[in-house]
């Protein structure tokens, strides 16, 4: 195709709106790893005791690494509603929720408040374990150190919730 001095204006205004187009679309593309059915589940953990003094020492691990910037496979079990119990992946940006894809549909997630941050977690099962009574079991990603693994309160009692995390990948 040859290219005259007329038509050039609109080649370029027309590669220019491709150009943006495709921005926005990475943007908002869909990860890839989704439309799994089960979690990516890393082998090598390290079983931990669920200590106070525990935690809080894994949670400034974690913190120390300046991963704000991540996605993890995310699935949930409780005795709760069946949306949440899904297996997900949770992308965060600035230690905060940026997007949730059910893991089997590929299909965004709306309600992001459902899903907790790594920081979260370890945020929550340290409140668990302070009060009296509270209970956590966990196993550590030999790697990040993350939970692989984590239950906080008593899910045989209907009084907790297991998160079990994988795939873990900064971004």
């Amino acid at each position: 195709m040859t290219t005259t001095p007329r038509s050039a204006p609109r080649l370029f205004v027309a590669l220019t709106i491709a150009t943006t187009i495709a921005a926005a679309c990475a943007d908002n593309a869909t990860p890839s790893g989704l439309g799994a059915h089960q979690l990516s589940v890393s082998g090598d953990t390290i079983v931990g005791t669920g200590s106070l003094a525990e935690l809080q020492q894994r949670r400034a691990a974690w913190i120390a690494r300046g991963i704000n910037d991540y996605q993890v496979q995310l699935q949930i079990v409780c005795f709760c509603g069946d949306d949440i119990t899904r297996p997900v992946l949770v992308e965060v940006r600035g230690g905060a929720i940026a997007k949730v894809w059910d893991l089997e549909t590929a299909r965004a997630v709306t309600t992001l408040s459902s899903y907790p941050t790594i920081t979260k977690l370890f945020d929550m099962a340290i409140a668990e374990r302070s009060r009296e009574g509270g209970y956590v079991s966990v196993a550590y990603d030999a790697t990040y150190g993350l939970p692989a693994r984590i239950e906080i309160g008593t899910l045989a009692n209907d009084a907790g919730i297991m998160y079990t995390l994988g795939g873990f990948r900064p971004l």
